[in-house]
């Protein structure tokens, strides 16, 4: 009887021993994980305060607006013309595009090291070469385009020929975005690792056809028009 006493007692023991361990795995499993805190990111240097772009913004309309208008309004005065002061990309499209360049960099293993804002502005007619509608004529506009530095750390604009075997190729470009004369360099791909992706080959200069892939980005929404009474 003293027996059964003292195994029913280990057993409830026992019992309890693996009903306490497997409560105290079950709350770990529960307890939520702390977050780390995210890090504080500086302005970066190149941020200016409020005051000096307005200094700018105010300078380009004493300077530069009046000289435009004149300009086109002597070439059409039937109509007045209206000086755009800013253009905008919703937020989702710039980094829609910066992941594509990132992406097609990747693939034609370069890097980018930086993106440059051209000033250009649309022809007086109603479409490009290619059918695409021009919205503004004679409207200020600008564009963007990543840069890459070839072996002699010298940035160049570029777009990506995709060739018939599937590579892609990045095709430099002029500052006035002329394809860059060869000068000896290697045609072929190189399979050197990312690390030495900025000194890479480059493919030779060729018109433009269905396989070329162009980084450049445009068609920002451009005011004015419409003016904003606020």
């Amino acid at each position: 009887m003293k027996n059964l006493k003292r195994i029913h007692a280990n057993l409830c023991l026992g019992i309890l021993v693996v009903f306490g361990l497997t409560s105290c795995e079950q709350k770990k499993e529960k307890s939520p994980m702390t977050e780390p805190e995210p890090m504080e990111i500086n302005a970066p240097k190149q941020i200016v305060s409020v005051s000096q772009a307005k200094t700018m913004y105010d300078a380009y309309g004493e300077r530069r607006v009046g000289l435009i208008e004149k300009y086109e309004n002597e070439l059409a005065p039937e109509k007045k013309f209206d000086v755009a002061r800013f253009g905008y990309y919703d937020y989702n499209t710039i980094k829609e595009y910066m992941n594509y360049i990132e992406q097609e960099a990747k693939k034609a293993n370069v890097e980018i090291s930086s993106l440059r804002f051209y000033f250009s502005n649309y022809p007086d007619k109603k479409t490009f070469e290619d059918g695409r509608e021009i919205k503004h004529p004679k409207q200020n506009s600008f564009f963007i385009i990543p840069a890459i530095k070839d072996k002699n750390n010298r940035e160049y604009g570029y777009y990506i020929r995709e060739e018939d075997d599937g590579k892609n190729v990045p095709v430099l470009l002029t500052d006035n975005l002329e394809p860059k004369k060869e000068e000896g360099m290697d045609r072929m791909q190189s399979s050197e690792s990312k690390s030495e992706a900025s000194f890479m080959p480059t493919a030779s200069p060729a018109p433009f056809y269905a396989k070329n892939k162009s980084m450049v980005l445009n068609e920002a929404n451009m005011v004015p028009p419409p003016y904003h009474e606020d």
